[in-house]
């Protein structure tokens, strides 16, 4: 098992108030270590097919991730959409799309990428 570090996987959840405007934030789900694996031209080419992209495939270990977890944040702090989920014997293939605009993620706090490092990149929020 190759180890690359830690994924967090998560929910997209409207946080404003009745009556109010959508406000939607991330929401964590749960936590899995993981390692990137190699798009295969199979993989990239049923997606072109099927006018998707693929930015990247991970292998989370030894874990079963919940279906309300839709999107995933790695430590580099870049959001994906997780496209499809494979279950591989005690392990889970992810395929992720980069997402264009990234999502405001509520902390455990409750305010809104207190403790989210920044990753570098001046990508506006939804």
């Amino acid at each position: 098992m190759d180890n690359a570090g830690l994924l967090t996987v998560y929910a997209l959840t409207d946080t404003a108030e009745k009556g109010y405007m959508p406000a939607e934030k991330l929401v964590e789900v749960c936590k899995c270590f993981y390692s990137d694996r190699i798009i295969g031209y199979g993989r990239a080419y049923a997606a072109l097919g099927a006018d998707q992209r693929i930015d990247r495939l991970v292998r989370c270990h030894n874990t079963a991730l919940p279906e309300t977890g839709k999107y995933a944040i790695l430590e580099d702090g870049k959001q994906y959409r997780i496209t499809l989920k494979q279950q591989i014997g005690d392990d889970v293939d992810l395929t992720l799309e980069r997402l264009e605009t990234n999502y405001d993620v509520l902390t455990a706090s409750g305010n809104a990428n207190d403790d989210i490092e920044p990753s570098g990149e001046t990508e506006e929020t939804v």
